[in-house]
């Protein structure tokens, strides 16, 4: 049996990688029919990519609950890659092979068709990103269609910004489909996460609010104008502008997602923006009632009151809460980081730093799990449910290559 969801770092190690030896965690493979790899305009290079998707294979280590890290492991060639989004059955991940000079693609893997694809970035030359570098995906309400979109622009061609599309259920090669959106008055410019739900897309401002439109004006063949909407955050969180090099970004202390396909959640912890007393340092939760009925507040919980949960115990007390995460299957579960900090109340300035344990919360009994973070834990997290195909798509892989490498190494 399989966890019902997960805690995965962004960051994808490679077989090649030094710190590909967590081998507590067991490793196991998503499956794989069909591979495919396009957008590559050169023949040459299409071969290229054709042949190093061929070798390809994307383990996972897999933390039998959620309180521990899992983390995706691509075998078969030497890279550098992230996580860039995660939708019900499809993982997309950025990636840049060694000896390509920077040059990035997406990595798309899809648990139901159980097919990988390897497509380009945007690669015309007058092309520049808008909004985000980041793709998201747009799915419709079951999930069973879905499209990457990218935000950008043609210089000389486009006036503002654009949605560039890659559907593989059509024969299009990626980013030629165009779309233009039309934005109210209010509108997000920074995009923190993205994701979809019954059949809309979100985008996050964490700071600001949240702009969303309908998948199937995206889909709509007949249209080439994609409506959108905003919802503003909950009226007690205050609007700040960015200021990164003061503070910490935004998912360092806010967060939002969907919870068991049936809601959306807002989560913030307080004391980034503005000093609160370390004990006095408060998680926020709220849910949305609708597009236009607003939020309704869930939970409150200081970090004095989190001391006092079973299962605390006697870790560190002067350790502050960080990057806030929302359970994708239980409502009465967050996720927080629990580290260090650099603070200057004169000059304000609040950074998070070197996370130290990941804390599973559970609001309704007040019980709290935590697993320590090794090292310097840079790298962020997402939290994402294992739907039915995930599962059945999983494989044990006998043929783990770090205990292959320590056997020999024995010898």
């Amino acid at each position: 049996m399989f966890p019902s969801e997960c805690v995965l770092e962004r960051r994808v190690r490679s077989d090649g990688a030094e710190d590909l030896d967590d081998t507590n965690l067991p490793l196991f493979i998503l499956k794989c029919k069909d591979r495919k790899a396009e957008g590559y305009n050169d023949g040459k290079d299409l071969k290229i990519h054709n042949n190093r998707l061929k070798s390809i294979n994307i383990g996972v280590r897999l933390a039998d609950a959620p309180t521990a890290v899992s983390y995706l492991v691509i075998l078969g060639a030497p890279l550098f890659a992230q996580i860039d989004t995660v939708d019900k059955n499809v993982i997309v991940i950025s990636l840049g092979f060694s000896g390509d000079g920077g040059r990035k693609s997406y990595l798309i893997y899809d648990a139901v068709a159980l097919s990988l694809r390897l497509i380009a970035r945007p690669e015309n030359p007058s092309w520049i990103y808008t909004i985000s570098s980041s793709v998201s995906i747009a799915s419709s309400c079951q999930g069973d269609v879905y499209a990457l979109v990218q935000t950008g622009r043609l210089v000389g061609v486009d006036e503002g910004d654009s949605l560039y599309l890659w559907r593989p259920s059509l024969l299009l090669p990626p980013w030629l489909e165009k779309k233009e959106p039309s934005f109210p008055d209010r509108r997000v410019y920074d995009i923190d996460t993205y994701f979809s739900f019954n059949g809309h897309a979100y985008w996050v401002d964490l700071l600001w609010g949240v702009s969303y439109y309908s998948c199937d004006a995206l889909f709509d063949d007949n249209s080439a104008v994609v409506q959108f909407g905003f919802i503003p955050l909950p009226p007690e969180t205050p609007s700040y502008t960015r200021n990164t090099d003061r503070v910490s970004q935004p998912v360092a202390y806010r967060n939002m997602g969907v919870v068991r396909d049936s809601f959306i959640r807002f989560v913030s912890i307080d004391g980034f923006q503005d000093y609160v007393k370390l004990k006095h340092r408060t998680v926020t939760v709220w849910k949305l009632l609708g597009h236009d009925k607003g939020w309704e507040k869930e939970h409150e919980l200081s970090l004095k009151t989190l001391w006092g949960f079973q299962g605390f115990g006697d870790m560190p007390k002067d350790l502050t809460l960080m990057f806030p995460h929302l359970s994708a299957n239980d409502h009465d579960v967050i996720y927080l980081l629990l580290g260090q900090y650099r603070e200057d109340r004169y000059k304000w300035k609040f950074i998070a730093c070197n996370p130290r344990y990941l804390l599973t919360v559970d609001m309704q009994n007040k019980v709290v799990t935590s697993a320590p973070l090794a090292g310097l834990f840079r790298d962020r997290l997402l939290s994402c449910g294992l739907t039915e195909s995930f599962c059945e798509a999983l494989v044990p892989f006998s043929d783990d290559p770090v205990k292959k490498q320590r056997k020999r190494k024995r010898r």
